[in-house]
């Protein structure tokens, strides 16, 4: 959950503007608001699948792009 939402923030502050990272940060978004501003390790737990389907779907989104990366 941190890695992601720091990933978010990079992506949001990046020289390369939010519409380069526009599907990430969707995937993002959706994960926090399914989260609900929850962070219990309970939720976190309920939601497992879901933070790992968004981790999975941007390392795939970033293999793409490997320049953002290096």
């Amino acid at each position: 959950m941190t890695n992601l939402d720091d990933l978010g923030n990079s992506m949001k502050v990046s020289p390369k503007g939010t519409s380069h990272f526009r599907q990430p940060l969707a995937w993002i978004g959706q994960m926090q608001n399914a989260l609900g501003g929850d962070f219990t390790f309970d939720n976190l737990h309920k939601h497992q699948s879901l933070l790992v389907t968004t981790r999975d779907k941007i390392n795939t989104w970033m293999q793409s792009y490997p320049d953002d990366y290096r």
